[in-house]
């Protein structure tokens, strides 16, 4: 019975150590942040998303940010750390989500909603930015550089 199972062991050791080299190393990350501009003005309140064109990852890469009255976004990794893959990257911009004090259901609530999305400057965003098939926006994440300007037009 021992020699059965010290032999079964020398069997499966080639196969548990070749499985063990076939994992994916995962993309280095780097500090990410920019302004988004919509017609060579900054783009407030827009969410930004960059999709790296990876070949054996998913969306556990993708990087988001909200900007800010300015325009201004500082990545953050979907896996938890600040930053984005160093890769080539499709970039999604729409509107941010509204305040949570916005997303009631009540007549007072919707009307806030209504008045908030109205006072938003920059607006709209064309529709192409919105679609990670259609966007013509493509960012190359470098490991040295840090700043990034987005750019679209109506």
């Amino acid at each position: 019975m021992l020699k059965h199972r010290h032999f079964l062991a020398l069997a499966l050791l080639p196969v548990v150590l070749t499985l063990a080299g076939c994992g994916k190393k995962p993309p280095e990350l780097t500090e990410v942040e920019g302004i988004v501009y919509l017609n060579d003005q900054p783009l407030p309140f827009a969410q930004v998303e960059f999709m790296p064109e990876l070949s054996n990852f998913g969306a556990e890469y993708n990087s988001m940010a909200i900007t800010d009255a300015k325009g201004v976004f500082k990545l953050q990794c979907n896996i938890g750390q600040p930053g984005a893959a160093i890769a080539t990257h499709r970039v999604v911009v729409i509107e941010g989500p509204p305040p949570d004090e916005l997303r009631g259901m009540d007549g007072a609530s919707q009307t806030k909603l209504a008045q908030y999305m109205n006072s938003l400057t920059n607006r709209p965003i064309p529709e192409i930015y919105a679609n990670y098939s259609q966007t013509p926006l493509r960012v190359e994440v470098k490991r040295e550089q840090k700043t990034y300007q987005i750019r679209m037009s109506r």
